[in-house]
């Protein structure tokens, strides 16, 4: 008889450079892996005469099969949508989804996580929230911490704890590719418009700004910052009191589509036009970007593939208790798309 190797399915996984639910999809002759990549796997397999361990696969019976998922604003249509994608992910894998809402109240999620963790959820994904903050309230870094020794923890943040695994966009490239557009196009004059001090999203967003300001040698009174927040009726009254001064810019980049709904509010009340005398581009690139007249440019979330990794970083983490430790963050790339809001002074 072939005697089982010492090999686990961290081993196969880290040299075959895919995951461990990828290993464990072509060891249970499951569909969804190429052709290339089952051979090379089964390559492994049967080099090291892979066995799971009986008593790990045993535990599986005990399972929910639940997955909680904790949204700061399902009103939001970048939250919105990213929860849509890992409920489809989830259910196709048999999985259910309980989700709750926390109107961005700290209190309300952590009540909320403490919740899911009664309920035996197997994992817990956190969409925006306080994970997502550059500095973490200590009460809720000792809340997430305690319940992800027992239940594993996915945020979009940058979470430093046992247990956690973050995906996340690079927030600083998205910025990098906006800005050579335009300065490609012949802007000279910028505004960088919403979002809130202490959000990772924003201020990541915020130092590349200044990086590629300087990089250009746009001067400061020529590359303005006003951080208004998330709000369109606040979003409005910063831009119209912006437009009212000497010197206007050139192009407005806006932290999300629902502060460019009130910036474009204001532009057009202004009685100026996108974008022959104002362009306007933003992140997100939901449904809204593509509605809205002129038609947005954006750098915005790969929502497919976001969700994906969001629930299958979950369930790798479900079914290998030290996932974590092989994808601690994962960084999905973001996607840009030209449409109709950007003058060229070429």
């Amino acid at each position: 008889m072939t005697k089982k190797s010492n090999a686990t399915i961290y081993d196969i996984a880290r040299e075959a450079n895919v995951s461990p639910s990828m290993v464990s999809r072509v060891y249970n002759q499951k569909p969804g892996v190429s052709r290339a990549k089952r051979e090379l796997i089964e390559g492994l397999l049967e080099k090291y005469n892979y066995v799971p361990d009986e008593f790990a696969r045993s535990l599986k019976k005990q399972r929910t099969k639940c997955i909680g998922i904790i949204v700061s604003d399902v009103c939001n249509p970048f939250f919105a949508r990213i929860l849509y994608g890992c409920n489809q992910i989830a259910e196709k894998n048999g999985y259910l989804v309980f989700s709750y809402e926390t109107h961005d109240v700290p209190e309300i999620e952590m009540k909320f996580l403490n919740l899911l963790a009664e309920q035996k959820m197997e994992a817990i994904i956190l969409l925006g929230g306080e994970s997502g903050w550059v500095r973490i309230d200590e009460e809720y870094y000792n809340c997430v911490k305690r319940i992800a020794k027992s239940t594993p923890v996915i945020t979009m943040g940058c979470m430093e704890c046992e247990n956690v695994c973050n995906v996340i966009t690079d927030e600083g490239r998205a910025m990098r590719t906006l800005i050579e557009y335009l300065i490609g196009l012949g802007h000279k004059n910028f505004l960088f418009l919403g979002g809130l001090l202490n959000s990772r999203s924003y201020e990541d967003k915020a130092e590349q700004f200044s990086v590629m300001m300087r990089r250009y040698g746009i001067p400061e009174e020529k590359s303005m910052i006003n951080t208004c927040g998330y709000e369109k009726e606040r979003a409005y009254q910063e831009m119209r009191r912006i437009l009212r001064e000497e010197e206007r810019p050139t192009a407005v980049i806006v932290v999300n589509e629902i502060v460019a709904i009130g910036a474009i509010r204001a532009i057009k009340e202004m009685h100026l036009n996108i974008p022959e005398d104002i362009s306007i581009v933003c992140f997100d690139n939901s449904f809204i970007s593509e509605s809205i007249t002129p038609r947005l440019t954006t750098v915005g979330c790969n929502y497919e593939k976001f969700a994906q990794r969001l629930t299958y970083t979950a369930l790798d983490a479900i079914n290998e208790p030290d996932y974590y430790l092989i994808k601690k963050t994962e960084i999905i790339e973001s996607v840009f798309v030209i449409r109709d809001s950007v003058k060229s002074y070429n």
